[in-house]
């Protein structure tokens, strides 16, 4: 019986937190932490929303959480019919999108995103094409063939040199907050302890705490929602989104969009029942699922609406990378990220996260086998082992096409249910939402770069996505009540 029970409390994987707490013991003053905890937390900014969005819902000690409508968003991909996508991979790649940042993630002692790596192929014939090889990935594999006629068969291995994001030898301080700071001279325990009111040593209580993979799913949903993260991840408590306001976007981002939308209003109180419009605005809903976590604090500054994503992001950029990082190149995947350049669209309806064109790099190892790594445009090149410099070039089929088909219109409701449309959709939808015909107005209106970060921002943070991002649009229907 005892050998039975033994074998039935096996030591899970963990990694270790020291928190120091109020006397109370029901807040969370700060932590003290090394390279491993701390390479999850920049794991967090590196996750596109899809990618969230997918995890959020997982059961863990706190049970799922919802994200604004990110939920339902991703939600609407799940249940959106094959037919309606551009090819067949773009469902599969937008519910689980590609990490740019995967090479430094793939090392980590507790990594929580369940996506399978991105798998690569080359063509058979290596020798024929190695000077100009191309890259696909499995669903286009056994449909291209390379310029040279032969099939992508040979598969790619990336080198997993990268490992995580901070030095293994340094130590943190976390705040309650996520503000990441090094244990160095400037941040003292005198100051720190003036700076929480600690007067006495008897005042606060140690622990620590073993992190394991249900509790890093816990600490992402509560980043995500509340401003006292470790507090609330201590305790188990279920955070919820606090309120915040809509802001007239004066982000300076280049590119100028226009997108024709018609809203159905409903007169009595003024709220957008559904927009509709053609594919480009499906496209720009959809993109938002690429974007990486971090991409949003970069994009939206001191108003990134994600509970303590805003504190973890700016200290992580304020970090030395010559001393705390293991180089400028993490640094930049956490700090100024990309979409997956897989993922995106030739022509950006929303032009923030560029991809830009990642260089990949490989050579052919002495069993015959191709071994590559990749780089974000702008990074200093190095080649570790042997690597030559061969840039592969990326096979993939969206080339002008969008993630939906057209031309076509859909519609999206308040809540971010997406759907093709059609008169007798268009009545069901009305009949759902069971408002008398004469309550409602339609209203046609253009949106631009202003309005598309305002629907992102209402995405992250409200159940009324365009009414709460278009309000500022809605000014006539409103005097009309």
């Amino acid at each position: 019986m005892a050998a039975a029970a033994t074998n039935t409390t096996k030591t899970e994987e963990h990694v270790s937190l020291k928190l120091l707490l109020n006397e109370k013991g029901n807040k969370v003053l700060f932590a003290e932490a090394g390279k491993d905890f701390v390479d999850i937390l920049c794991s967090f900014l590196t996750m596109p929303l899809g990618t969230i969005a997918r995890l959020v819902e997982k059961e863990s000690s706190i049970g799922p959480v919802t994200v604004g409508c990110l939920n339902s968003l991703y939600k609407s991909v799940a249940d959106m019919d094959q037919g309606c996508f551009s090819t067949d991979i773009i469902k599969q790649m937008l519910l689980q999108p590609i990490n740019s940042a995967e090479d430094y993630c793939n090392t980590l002692k507790l990594n929580i995103d369940d996506g399978h790596p991105t798998k690569y192929f080359v063509c058979s014939d290596y020798t024929c094409c190695k000077n100009y090889p191309e890259m696909t990935i499995p669903t286009y594999k056994d449909k291209h063939t390379c310029r040279c006629g032969n099939p992508f068969t040979l598969p790619v291995f990336f080198k997993h040199f990268r490992q995580g994001f901070v030095n293994s030898g340094a130590t943190f301080v976390i705040t309650d907050n996520l503000t990441v700071m090094p244990n160095c001279i400037d941040y003292t325990s005198f100051s720190l302890l003036q700076k929480f009111g600690i007067k006495s040593p008897n005042s606060v209580k140690e622990m620590v705490l073993n992190v394991t993979k249900e509790k890093v799913l816990d600490l992402l949903k509560c980043s995500l929602l509340s401003k006292s993260t470790l507090t609330d991840f201590l305790l188990g408590k279920k955070p919820s989104l606090g309120s915040s306001s809509f802001f007239s976007s004066n982000i300076e981002i280049g590119g100028a969009i226009q997108i024709v939308l018609k809203l159905v209003i409903r007169k009595s109180d003024g709220k957008v029942l559904y927009a509709q419009g053609e594919q480009d605005f499906t496209n720009l809903l959809l993109s938002f699922l690429t974007f990486p976590l971090g991409g949003i604090a970069h994009v939206f500054g001191e108003n990134c609406p994600l509970g303590s994503i805003d504190g973890l992001y700016k200290s992580i950029a304020d970090l030395n990378e010559n001393k705390y990082l293991i180089s400028k190149q993490a640094k930049n995947r956490l700090v100024d990220p990309c979409i997956a350049p897989q993922t995106k669209l030739s022509k950006q309806i929303l032009p923030i996260l560029d991809p830009g064109a990642h260089k990949y790099y490989g050579y052919r190892d002495s069993n015959y086998n191709v071994r590559a790594l990749f780089y974000k445009p702008g990074e200093i090149v190095t080649y570790p082992e042997g690597l030559q410099n061969m840039n592969f070039s990326i096979r993939t089929s969206l080339g002008d096409v969008g993630y939906v088909k057209g031309p076509a219109m859909y519609f999206a409701t308040d809540d971010l249910v997406i759907a093709p449309l059609s008169p007798i959709s268009a009545l069901s939808l009305l009949n759902r939402l069971n408002t008398p015909l004469n309550d409602l107005k339609e209203k046609v209106v253009t949106i631009g770069i202003k309005e598309c970060l305002s629907i992102l921002k209402a995405t992250l943070t409200s159940e009324s996505v365009l009414t709460n991002g278009l309000a500022h649009l809605l000014t006539e229907v409103k005097e009309e009540k």
